[in-house]
């Protein structure tokens, strides 16, 4: 029987120190190691040599490289992508990956110890995996296998794992692994992925995550299959909501989503994660975003010195005065930051992340940005006021609030025309000590998101 751990030890010496195995499933088994440069410590998941064989490995490498490209705060990079070989000593090798070790648990280790989740921390969990997969989905990549196991709990922060693998094994050796078991867990996998279908798309993530949902909430994955619309043990979603005296509305709503998520045929679910997550929020609305107190700070002088830069005279900016007569998709305007940290201080936040994201669109070229609204509270009407008024077809809207020892952006981008949200963003963030850095986290992850959702027209 091969010695795994011994020929991880000797194959990867000459940069980590494996210490320890830490985890197994199906596929794979996950040692602690320690990276030398730079001092670290680090996950090296090692694929089961049954899995592994030449056909395998070859799209092992492939899948994995596409993967490492991924950079989102909701997945877990690959730290060693040119080092996916193999480890030698084994009658084939081994296959294996280096991640960042992720202190904290699984979403299956908290479920084991709480058995069900308050709505608005499964909801919180399930949008922060539905933007990983979104952004994962917009560069072409199917995770495949959403299970409680592939999800990383690190404070208040979820991590996806496993991206490219489960497509690695079926493309490599059809849907089954040796002895006939599928590819990901039966509980949490699509009719089509049970039935061996080669023609899997972001809907089959959409029934995964439906699962995982639905576990997070009843304590126990959905029956397979539909029953009259919703998933069998319905009547347990129905009772668990109750107690949490949810309103009859958020009721409705989560039950329709969750069975529409899980409906049998792809054509009966969500088209994308982005419509899942969008209905979702429409169950707690804003509550999603805390009001919480942020304590006095010392950095009020930097804030009020950053404000003075709001001035919007540059190239790409038009002026509230050009007014289209329709609703421009391309046309953009940024609605304003809501203060929700009951702290005056922090007032000047909002100024500075909506001048900086306003003038980094301008720049970006195919768009059409117009100066927004003050800082405040913003509803659904006065948004349709705001488009109307400029003739901005998307429009961005959102608040910043305190999270622990976090300064943090909650952040929708609004389909004006339609009145739903295009893409939600999950809260973006920074250290207190330094809340600037959260306003140009913003301005990198909504520019990033208009490339995907207005590739740049050429000029």
């Amino acid at each position: 029987m091969l010695d795994v751990l011994g020929a991880l030890r000797e194959g990867l010496a000459p940069h980590y120190t494996v210490e320890r195995e830490i985890g197994a499933g199906g596929m794979a088994r996950v040692f602690l190691a320690a990276e030398r440069h730079p001092p670290r410590k680090v996950a090296v998941k090692v694929m089961n040599p049954e899995v592994a064989g030449s056909e395998f490995r070859e799209r092992f490498i492939r899948e994995v490289e596409l993967t490492s490209r991924l950079s989102h705060p909701h997945i877990v990079p690959i730290l060693a992508a040119d080092e996916c070989l193999f480890v030698p000593d084994g009658p084939d090798g081994l296959c294996y990956y280096v991640m960042p070790y992720i202190e904290g648990e699984s979403l299956r280790a908290r479920l084991e110890r709480e058995q069900r989740l308050p709505l608005e921390e499964a909801l919180r969990i399930a949008l922060e995996v539905g933007d990983a997969l979104s952004y994962a989905h917009a560069h072409g990549i199917i995770h495949r296998d959403i299970k409680p196991e592939n999800i990383l709990l690190s404070g208040d922060h979820a991590w996806v794992a496993d991206f490219g693998i489960a497509r690695a094994i079926s493309a490599a050796g059809g849907h089954t692994l040796t002895g006939g078991h599928p590819v990901g867990s039966l509980a949490y996998m699509s009719p089509e992925q049970l039935m061996g279908s080669r023609a899997i798309d972001a809907r089959t993530d959409v029934y995964s995550l439906g699962g995982v949902l639905y576990e997070m909430l009843v304590g126990e994955p959905p029956f397979l299959g539909l029953a009259g619309g919703t998933p069998r043990g319905g009547t347990a979603l129905d009772t668990v909501l109750r107690a949490q005296r949810v309103s009859h509305r958020s009721q409705r709503v989560v039950k329709e989503t969750v069975a529409r998520a899980l409906a049998a045929e792809p054509d009966d679910r969500f088209a994308s994660v982005n419509e899942f997550a969008a209905r979702l929020r429409e169950a707690v609305g804003r509550r999603l975003v805390p009001r919480l107190r942020l304590p006095r700070v010392r950095w009020q002088a930097a804030l009020l010195g950053g404000a003075t830069v709001v001035a919007l005279g540059m190239a790409g900016v038009v002026l509230l005065g050009k007014r289209a007569p329709a609703l421009d998709p391309r046309r953009v305007v940024v609605a304003g930051f809501e203060d929700l940290s009951g702290d005056p201080t922090l007032a000047p936040l909002g100024h500075i992340a909506a001048d900086e994201l306003t003038q980094a669109l301008a720049r970006r070229g195919g768009l059409e940005v117009v100066p927004g609204a003050a800082p405040g509270h913003v509803d659904a009407a006065d948004i349709r006021a705001l488009a109307a008024q400029t003739g901005a077809g998307t429009v961005i809207s959102g608040s910043y609030y305190r999270d622990g020892d976090s300064v943090r952006f909650h952040v929708q981008i609004i389909d004006a025309a339609q009145g739903t949200v295009r893409r939600g963003v999950e809260p973006i963030g920074a250290p207190r000590r330094a809340p600037t850095q959260a306003a140009e986290a913003l301005r990198h992850r909504i520019t990033a998101l208009f490339d995907t959702l207005f590739p740049p027209t050429n000029r």
